[in-house]
């Protein structure tokens, strides 16, 4: 069985935890080591100073062995450095251009005149102090001899102070060291496993929120809402989650809407049909009548195919079925062509038309017959909600740095702020949009679509007794065959 997420992420942590205590505890124990090292060399090399302090004032050793009582305190200093580190001091003298060495006996050893020798003294004669391994084969390879000058009024080296100590005892082991570390490194490691214990549950517990939620949605509940606060990325995800299923709610709401609303338009004149059908076999309606509610009948009828039309356009847009055919094409003989299309019912509303278009052509590079699809949704739109007794229609068309612009407005009934980023929405219910109580809506939602296919959006602002519907398409130069792909669709 899976373990659960907590414990994974519990896990997790604490693997980091152990491997970064486990690393700063190792960085830790050599650094410690070696600073014990650096300081225990030094406290060594401390001595060898000492001793040739005791020396400073002394020009030869010959006054040193004539001298009891100095001698006395010297050989004490020495075999105390013996006892306490294991070291064994040489004096060196430079007297009369020779080298002598007495060890801590104070017993005189013949001198020793290797080149490696000779040329750590030349550099203890300078007044520098050296550190050496194996400078004395006789003494073994294991041997650290550091060596400090024995100076003479403070500035004229007259000798040099050896000492000798094995290189194991200048080592520091790294289990002493371990046992100063591991206690607090047992205690961090106590804390912090208690503190990932609460991170873990304090991350999970946003998750677990959001899992729950999703499981709810995927039941059909879109009431529930996430709650998850302080958290992040996670609480951003959780307002994502509560807008989407806000947007679902009010998406099956629309879907609800707009099924009833299909059913309406299609059940009303199919029962007209049926009853004016009904009344002409049975004889109510006479003959003479038959022409006038026969036209009804038709009426009807091509209501029910521009439904149908509408919704098998939408279906096809939305699955990409649509394919576009792209030409050169002139959006002002486009524009005039559906003014003259629209005409009769232009005169019927008494509407003043403002063309306000170039002599000149203007192409775009587009679908002329899905365009102009877009176009007849608009105006039929506007003539639609345009009631009152100085209406007026306005299309305009302009070069828009490498695009074209296509503007559309009516002095009709404005569009409510609230509904403005919903009335090219698929679902939206018809009775809160612009066009309340006049079909589906399909037709909006219809040009959106065909619009995104070409690449831009329409857009539409509404307020003060005007409303306009405005989108862009790419400029294009004039077809090289006038036409035939430079002709715009017949309305």
């Amino acid at each position: 069985m899976k373990r659960s997420l907590f414990w994974r992420t519990y896990g997790v942590l604490l693997a980091a935890l152990l491997i970064t205590i486990a690393i700063f505890t190792g960085v830790l124990a050599a650094s410690r080591r070696q600073g014990l090292q650096d300081s225990y060399e030094a406290e060594v090399r401390m001595q060898a100073r000492e001793v040739a302090e005791y020396m400073a004032n002394l020009q030869s050793l010959s006054y040193v062995q004539r001298n009891t009582t100095m001698r006395y305190v010297l050989l004490s200093k020495i075999k105390e450095i013996y006892r306490k580190y294991n070291a064994d001091i040489w004096i060196v003298s430079y007297d009369s251009g020779t080298v002598q060495y007495l060890d801590s006996s104070w017993k005189t050893i013949e001198s020793i005149a290797t080149d490696a020798v000779k040329e750590q003294l030349s550099i203890i004669q300078t007044g520098q102090e050296i550190r050496k391994e194996g400078l004395f084969p006789e003494l073994g390879d294991q041997i650290v001899t550091i060596g400090v000058p024995w100076l003479y009024d403070e500035d004229y080296v007259v000798g040099a102070v050896l000492l000798h100590i094995p290189m194991k005892d200048l080592h520091i082991g790294i289990r002493s060291v371990l046992r100063q570390i591991l206690p607090m490194a047992a205690l961090s490691l106590a804390l912090g496993t208690v503190l990932a214990f609460f991170l873990a549950r304090s991350q999970i517990r946003p998750i677990k929120e959001i899992t729950g939620a999703v499981r709810e949605f995927s039941k059909g509940d879109l009431t529930r809402r996430v709650n998850v606060r302080g958290a992040g990325e996670l609480e951003e995800l959780g307002d994502s989650i509560n807008r989407m299923a806000e947007e679902l709610s009010r998406l099956e709401d629309s879907r609800r809407s707009f099924v009833a609303n299909v059913s309406h338009e299609l059940r009303s004149p199919l029962t007209c049909m049926r009853g004016y059908v009904q009344a002409m076999q049975d004889g109510t309606i006479g003959a003479e009548d038959m022409p006038r509610y026969l036209g009804i009948v038709m009426d009807e009828t091509n209501r029910l195919t521009d439904l149908v039309c509408d919704l098998l356009d939408l279906s096809r847009l939305e699955s990409g079925k649509f394919p576009l055919t792209l030409a050169p094409f002139d959006m002002n003989e486009l524009l005039r062509r559906n003014l003259i299309n629209f005409e009769p019912r232009i005169d019927e509303k008494h509407i003043e038309v403002a063309a306000e278009l170039g002599d000149a052509p203007l192409y775009v590079m587009a679908d002329a017959n899905r365009i102009n699809q877009v176009v007849s949704n608009i105006i039929d739109n506007a003539i639609k909600f345009m009631n009152g007794p100085a209406n007026r229609l306005t299309l305009r068309a302009e070069a828009a740095g490498k695009d074209v612009r296509v503007t559309i407005l009516n002095n009709g009934e404005d569009i409510a702020q609230k509904d403005l980023p919903y009335i090219f929405e698929r679902f939206y219910k018809a009775d809160k949009a612009h066009t309340a109580g006049q079909g589906t809506g399909l037709g909006l939602s219809i040009c959106q679509r065909i619009m995104k296919q070409h690449g831009s959006l329409i857009t539409c602002r509404s307020g003060g007794g005007e409303t306009a519907f405005e989108f862009t398409l790419p400029a294009a130069e004039a077809p090289s065959a006038p036409g035939s792909a430079g002709t715009a669709p017949e309305t």
